[in-house]
């Protein structure tokens, strides 16, 4: 069940290292699809990096760790991003935009990281909810909060909207990228996204 606020995130696992191991959240996310697009289980995922690791702590020692007695596992939740007539899989993030530096850009946030910017320092994936930031910031204040995302002192910003969410459904006045977990998928101009609570069983 999703977690509540203050409380410790995963159990002790001793089940060894599982048969699934990903290095970037882009793989966890093949690996949901893969299981989705052949009415599966998804199965357990060993994490070694990417941005829900990160938000798991940055665990060091690969995938010899998920082997021994410091694992520890727990659920995380999945966005479910339909774009026109394909099914995604976000467990970190999803950026909808035409260009980083002009333009509105809209995130759909599962883990606080992208990289080293602490985008939404409030996510948590495994809370049940969804932290969506959108805007189209002026050159200026794009160059401030890129000066302060690394520690997510960007927020709160009134010149964001900022909420937490279960779903959202938008068309674009323009064709727009979509980049999941890291990768661009293409442009899109409808999407809509869910939040999936404890989609899948993690090992980090």
């Amino acid at each position: 069940m999703p977690i509540k606020s203050g409380s410790e995130w995963g159990e002790s696992y001793r089940d060894g290292c599982p048969v699934n191991v990903a290095s970037t959240d882009s793989e966890i996310g093949r690996i949901v699809e893969e299981s989705w697009d052949n009415a599966m289980e998804v199965p357990v995922i060993g994490v070694i990096g990417g941005d829900i690791w990160r938000a798991a702590g940055s665990p060091i020692g690969g995938e010899a760790r998920l082997d021994s007695s410091s694992a520890r596992a727990a659920s995380i939740d999945v966005a479910e991003v339909l774009i026109e007539d394909r099914r995604y899989a976000a467990v970190a993030h999803v950026f909808f935009l035409r260009n980083w530096w002009r333009g509105a850009i809209t995130a759909i946030m599962n883990s606080e990281w992208r990289g080293s910017w602490r985008v939404a320092p409030r996510a948590h994936p495994n809370d049940g909810w969804l932290d969506l930031l959108a805007g189209d910031l002026s050159l200026h204040q794009r160059w401030l909060a890129r000066q302060r995302i690394k520690s997510g002192e960007h927020l709160p910003n009134s010149n964001l909207d900022s909420r937490r969410i279960k779903e959202f459904s938008h068309s674009f006045p323009r064709r727009t990228r979509a980049i999941i977990d890291g990768v661009s998928v293409g442009d899109c101009q409808t999407v809509a996204v869910r939040v999936i609570p404890d989609a899948i069983s993690i090992v980090y």
